[in-house]
Formats: C-alpha cells, sequence, structure tokens
C-alpha cells in the first residue's frame, strides 16, 4: 500500500512542478500576440529632401496607427501607444537616417518625428 501511496504522491509532485511552466509557455505566447512588428520601408527615399521625409512620416502615421490598432486600445491608451511607438521608431532609426531626417526638417519638412 506504501508504494501505491508513494507513486501518486510522486506523480501529484510532477503535476505541480509542470503547472507553472505551462502558464509560462501561455504567457510568453500571449504577449508575442501583443506585440504586432510594424515595417516601414524606407530604402527607396531621399530622408534628407522634404518630400522624402513627408513620405516616411506618412508611412510611420500609417504603421503605427495600425499598430496600436491590432493592440485593440483606445482613448488615452490609444494615444499612449503611439507616442510609444514613435519613440521606439526613433530608436531604431540609425544615426544617418536620424541625421537626414534633421537636415529635410532645417529645409522645411514639418514632421515630428525629429527630436529638436
Amino acid at each position: 500500500m506504501s508504494k501505491l501511496v508513494n507513486r501518486i504522491a510522486v506523480a501529484a509532485a510532477l503535476a505541480l512542478a509542470a503547472t507553472p511552466i505551462i502558464g509560462l509557455s501561455a504567457a510568453h505566447a500571449g504577449d508575442r500576440s501583443q506585440a504586432p512588428i510594424a515595417r516601414i520601408k524606407v530604402g527607396d527615399l531621399n530622408l534628407s529632401s522634404p518630400a522624402g521625409a513627408r513620405e516616411f512620416a506618412r508611412r510611420a502615421n500609417i504603421a503605427a496607427n495600425r499598430a496600436c490598432e491590432a493592440k485593440g486600445v483606445r482613448g488615452l491608451s490609444a494615444k499612449a501607444c503611439l507616442m510609444e511607438f514613435n519613440e521606439d521608431l526613433q530608436d531604431a532609426l540609425s544615426e544617418r537616417q536620424t541625421a537626414d531626417l534633421k537636415l529635410a526638417r532645417r529645409s522645411g519638412a514639418d514632421i515630428a518625428l525629429v527630436a529638436n
């Protein structure tokens, strides 16, 4: 009888040990679905020209709106999502791209993606 009780205890311990692992993998899968990847094509643009910078800003705004809509946020959360997207976008730009966008802004491009 003690062997049966020991086997049941071992099976229960293994089941309890596996429960957090299942929960972690489900949470990790959920994080992936909440973080959509946005790609903004820039290879065909001259970011140092005002026209190219405006087109880049237009594409970035479209990508930001799509990413935030995919998250399903509304109101102030949507505004925060757009701000976070723009911060992430600025971090993702190379030094050359940032310099080109600043040059375009000095040349008259009215874009809000470049920090002063």
